[in-house]
């Protein structure tokens, strides 16, 4: 058996620390990363064979980023309960925002360029250059859709990181500006999970009935914020109430169940809700479900040694999975249509430079970033 240690169910050890991150973390992320390219790759590879992806495996990529948000949250939120009752200065936040910057922004900016020159020279992913071009201020500055849809669809799979660094900067900032007003920590966190709750729904409400929910209510970053804090008030909760770990099998099945069955049953005439209230509710019932699974996540710090180190690997290569995976998908594409490059050799190539990439961008750019990082107090 792979063996994690006991003591990392009371303190997360950081990403970069290999030998000390426990089971359950790794088993989510290898999930989530796992939907994700189901959903993307499979519908392109489908398209080039003529045929359509089920609609059962091409709604993977929802429940995916689902997963990773409420993980995030999950984990995030552990940290900064712990900064909240230590009563830790302005600086000691700073520290926490410093090291998740320099944990996702390194190559989240290695990969946008890396991504312009075969754009340049070939015109992969579906849009010109002068369209990257132009759209390249909003990627730089993380605000391609702060407040709006996707200002282009170039790297559309960074939405996600616009909304995960967003929450980085905004659940702190009012959590820091109540504290500052005198209210109680534990009134003031609760109070700050609430609009995060609130604004998002509230948010969503607002919208057209018609407008398309997946350029626009899944990824303009108020309306996801939800998602992230579902994973915060799971942390809240775990921290709160440890005596929920007697039940967190029962949660986890429970919250298994809620998951599986929307993502089944919530299609066609059987669908379990009306579009407009799946449109609205649909984040927050699966975020519910995801979050009664992290209590039982916490507790997993053993895997059986055939898939231990396979899901470690694909856990630690997870974000640069997620980053690169589309767009060198698109381009081994338009190497087939305007190129001739056959099907399978297209395949292929974007297998070897998915998994490559991925290889790369931990041990050239995320791993000497994360040496980088300053100790959290």
């Amino acid at each position: 058996m792979q063996i994690y240690p006991p003591q990392a169910s009371e303190t997360l050890a950081s990403f970069e620390n290999l030998k000390a991150r426990i089971a359950g973390p790794d088993l989510v992320r290898t999930v989530a990363i796992l939907d994700v390219l189901i959903c993307h790759d499979g519908i392109l590879f489908s398209s080039w064979w003529h045929h359509s992806l089920p609609f059962h495996l091409a709604v993977l990529g929802f429940y995916g980023v689902m997963l990773f948000f409420v993980l995030s949250g999950f984990l995030i939120g552990t940290i900064m309960l712990d900064l909240l009752e230590r009563g830790t200065s302005l600086k000691g936040w700073g520290v926490f925002l410093l090291r998740r910057w320099l944990r996702t922004l390194p190559a989240y900016y290695f990969w946008l360029f890396a991504l312009l020159i075969p754009l340049a020279y070939f015109g992969p992913y579906g849009v010109r250059w002068d369209e990257a071009r132009h759209a390249l201020p909003w990627f730089l500055t993380l605000t391609q859709s702060l407040g709006w849809p996707m200002v282009s669809n170039w790297y559309g799979v960074t939405w996600s990181l616009c909304v995960e660094e967003w929450f980085y900067i905004a659940f702190p900032a009012l959590l820091l500006t109540l504290l500052a007003c005198r209210i109680r920590p534990a009134t003031a966190f609760g109070t700050t999970l609430a609009a995060f709750f609130i604004v998002p729904l509230c948010w969503r409400l607002s919208l057209p009935t018609a407008v398309n929910w997946d350029e626009v209510t899944s990824k303009i970053v108020p309306c996801r914020f939800d998602s992230i804090a579902w994973g915060i008030a799971a942390a809240w909760l775990y921290r709160c109430k440890p005596a929920i770990t007697r039940y967190s099998t029962l949660l986890a099945a429970a919250g298994t169940a809620i998951v599986l069955t929307v993502w089944w049953r919530n299609t066609g005439d059987g669908a379990l809700w009306p579009p407009r209230f799946g449109a609205i509710a649909s984040f927050d019932v699966t975020g519910l479900g995801y979050a009664l699974c992290m209590p039982a996540m916490m507790r997993l710090r053993t895997l059986p040694p055939l898939i231990g180190p396979a899901v470690r690997s694909i856990s630690t290569h997870s974000y640069a999975l997620y980053l690169c995976h589309l767009p060198l998908a698109l381009a081994a594409g338009d190497l087939q249509a305007r190129y001739g490059l056959g099907r399978r050799h297209a395949l292929i190539l974007t297998i070897l430079t998915t998994i490559g990439g991925a290889i790369l961008s931990w041990r050239l750019v995320e791993r000497p970033c994360l040496k980088l990082r300053p100790r959290q107090g």
